[in-house]
């Protein structure tokens, strides 16, 4: 399912579309405000104005997002404008518009605004313009925006699959070490800005070694795809999975405090117990719960939950321990 946007370019591009944009919206707002459409003139304006709000944010390396959608939404209403005023001299200049909105909105909605635009400056334009010159540019623009749509899918499909290739864990399909510390590091900002509970868990499969030496490492890897399996159909969609390394699994509980993560824990402790695995091997599973706490810092909250486990590990495997409070027993 494409469910994303092609939006995220790289800083460089970014600020050149700016510019490139900028440089006619410009001329054709000191034209009109001159020579043409007044109304013309204050709308181009306005989104001259926001555009160069998206370029400002580029400079400061914030998200400009929203700014390029609302300066997108302003030049389709400069140009719907032209359309009922100018006519052809309008109609032009839906070709590269109707493009625009697939590399700035969501896929299903960039299809659903561009053919609202088109539709809309085409019925503009009818108000001036002989109907069949009308009918010839409605095909013209709508080939056009077939093209586009498909060359906008094929890179959005292209970008999710090269981000599962960046993020995803190649064996188990978890989130990799690469992607844990931005994602922590937002869970911190979340903790700060609404006092919301967060909570880690790291799993470590007790005695993990064992089933290589016995079994190979094939068969390993086989235990250790179904173990992310097991997990992942386990917990919220919310929550998120990483594979820390080896045999070893962090994961990530959002609004969760340390009693509730617990309880999640010693649940996937006790379903990792009860599970057959390939070739009927049989695993238990250490866990180290904790809790982020006010101004602790990302790596404070990894070694406590590092720490929790360890104490796991050392008082006997097969056990969920708190940070906070140590081994609770059943």
């Amino acid at each position: 399912m494409i469910s994303g946007q092609s939006t995220n370019f790289p800083r460089r591009v970014s600020i050149l579309f700016h510019l490139v944009a900028i440089a006619p919206v410009l001329g054709f707002t000191l034209y009109h405000g001159i020579w043409g459409s007044h109304w013309l003139s204050l709308f181009l304006g306005g989104s001259l104005l926001v555009v160069s709000l998206s370029l400002y944010n580029e400079f400061k390396h914030r998200d400009s997002l929203l700014y390029r959608q609302m300066f997108v939404v302003l030049v389709s209403f400069s140009i719907a404008l032209s359309c009922y005023q100018l006519g052809l001299r309008g109609l032009i200049y839906v070709f590269p518009m109707s493009s625009v909105f697939f590399f700035t909105f969501p896929f299903v909605q960039g299809i659903v605004s561009g053919v609202i635009f088109s539709l809309c400056c085409l019925l503009a334009a009818s108000y001036v313009e002989p109907l069949i010159l009308v009918l010839r540019f409605s095909v013209g623009i709508t080939i056009s925006m077939v093209f586009a749509g498909i060359f906008a899918f094929i890179v959005l499909k292209q970008k999710n699959k090269l981000e599962q290739l960046a993020n995803r864990d190649e064996l188990t399909g978890a989130l990799n070490r690469r992607t844990l510390r931005p994602e922590l590091d937002a869970a911190k900002n979340m903790h700060q800005r609404h006092q919301q509970s967060e909570s880690l868990a790291i799993m470590d499969l007790d005695h993990f070694k064992q089933v290589n030496d016995l079994h190979g490492h094939l068969v390993g890897d086989e235990v250790l795809k179904e173990f992310s399996q097991l997990v992942a159909g386990r917990i919220r969609n919310s929550d998120k999975l990483f594979r820390f390394g080896g045999e070893e699994f962090i994961l990530q509980l959002p609004q969760t405090d340390e009693q509730q993560a617990w309880e999640l824990c010693e649940a996937l402790r006790a379903l990792v117990e009860a599970t057959s695995f390939s070739n009927n091997i049989r695993l238990t599973c250490s866990f180290g719960v904790a809790q982020l706490t006010a101004d602790e810092s990302v790596d404070s909250w990894l070694k406590g939950c590092d720490k929790a486990l360890y104490q796991a590990k050392e008082s006997g495997r097969n056990k969920v321990l708190k940070r906070s409070s140590g081994y609770r027993p059943q």
